[in-house]
């Protein structure tokens, strides 16, 4: 494969063919919706990112795709039909940054990152595909009690798409953690009933058990005190489907599976925390005094109640969400569940639901992956949207790649 910037700072690649449905992925980070989107028989035509780094991972991870690195103000829907190679479009997909409404961190609503939304509305208006995916924040969902959710459906009816919206859970679709997000979909075309995809796992009837911690990484090996080396032998043969899934056309040794040791502070309390436990499970004595202050109710009895600072996470369950911030235990639940360290950027991936052959370029590691869609709850969604465009009458049959 060759690459070139052309004129206007656009990567292009040879060898973009293909065939299924055509996506445009606009801020497509590292590529994780993208991804699950081609797992699930979409073709990526098109990239947009302004993060040098999470282009970069893109470009890797999708050769053949041009990646639009700059800022999405800039562009349009003709240079979307010029890179994409065709003007009929079927989804438009991405997660514009609305981190100014995010559950994890302030809540400020005047942040420019909660207004990016009207680029990716401005640029569905002007390519007009079939149907547009949108991932977000739960936390847009009830700031303001609704308000900003109400201007993002506002601003699609004011372009002619229906619109629906829901809750999801990515455990539910088959991802090892506990990661909740809001999806809104829309489509111009009449005959297409809005609706999502079922969950897959969970506790219900018919359902399969949630993936754990333990089935998502079991394989790959512990570290010791052995924190840098590069490559490493697996642990062991896959256990299970999900390991399956992640070496499907991996490596044959283990990449990105770095680690530091703690802090001396976060090293004396990890010596009293268990799997499934936080801060709180500490002795009062060892905690630092800014902590000791969490630790009393109204009656002045001692909390006992979850903290997920500095939580070791619990190998027969999901994990939490894991966020940017994944390699400080003492931002939240990153604990190892067997070693004392922060999990590593593999494992981070893993719990993402990225393949181990999909390789991070560049750096903010942490960010890339953290901010990135988990590619099974992608794929799910992808395969019912091809559903729908399938059902709509006097269209093609869509057909998922296996």
């Amino acid at each position: 494969m060759t690459e070139a910037r052309d004129s206007k700072g656009i990567f292009m690649s040879e060898g973009s063919g293909g065939s299924g449905p055509v996506v445009i992925d606009l801020f497509c980070g590292a590529g994780g919706l993208s991804e699950g989107l081609r797992q699930a028989g979409f073709q990526p035509r098109v990239g947009v990112d302004f993060d040098k780094h999470a282009a970069a991972t893109y470009r890797h991870n999708h050769p053949g795709v041009p990646v639009i690195e700059g800022d999405v103000a800039k562009v349009t829907g003709e240079e979307l039909f010029r890179l994409a190679g065709t003007r009929d479009i079927d989804l438009i997909a991405g997660g514009p940054s609305c981190q100014g409404f995010s559950t994890h961190g302030k809540r400020i609503q005047d942040d420019p990152r909660n207004f990016l939304f009207k680029h990716f509305v401005r640029l569905v208006d002007e390519v007009r595909p079939k149907m547009f995916l949108m991932e977000n924040v739960r936390g847009m969902l009830t700031y303001a009690k609704g308000e900003f959710r109400r201007q993002i459906e506002a601003a699609f009816t004011e372009i002619g798409y229906r619109t629906d919206f829901t809750q999801v859970l990515a455990a539910d679709y088959g991802v090892p953690q506990m990661r909740h997000r809001i999806l809104f979909i829309g489509t111009r075309i009449d005959d297409i009933e809005l609706s999502f995809p079922a969950p897959t796992h969970g506790d219900g009837e018919g359902l399969k058990p949630y993936v754990t911690l333990a089935e998502a990484i079991g394989d790959l090996p512990l570290m010791g005190k052995d924190y840098t080396t590069a490559k490493r032998e697996y642990a062991c043969a896959p256990q299970g489907p999900y390991q399956v899934y992640a070496r499907s056309g991996a490596p044959t040794e283990v990449t990105m599976h770095v680690g530091r040791p703690l802090s001396k502070q976060a090293s004396s309390l990890a010596a009293y925390i268990g799997q499934g436990q936080g801060l709180r499970s500490a002795p009062v004595e060892v905690l630092p005094e800014r902590f000791k202050k969490m630790r009393t109710i109204a009656n002045g009895q001692l909390r006992r109640d979850c903290t997920t600072l500095y939580y070791r996470l619990d190998p027969n369950k999901p994990s939490y969400t894991i966020t940017c911030n994944y390699k400080n235990v003492a931002s939240g639940p990153f604990l190892h569940p067997y070693e004392d360290r922060a999990i590593s950027h593999r494992e981070a991936a893993r719990c993402q639901s990225f393949p181990d052959h999909y390789q991070f370029l560049g750096s903010s590691f942490p960010r890339q992956i953290g901010n990135a869609v988990p590619p099974l709850l992608a794929k799910a969604i992808g395969v019912h949207l091809l559903k729908l465009l399938s059902a709509s009458s006097g269209k093609q049959s869509y057909k998922r790649v296996a």
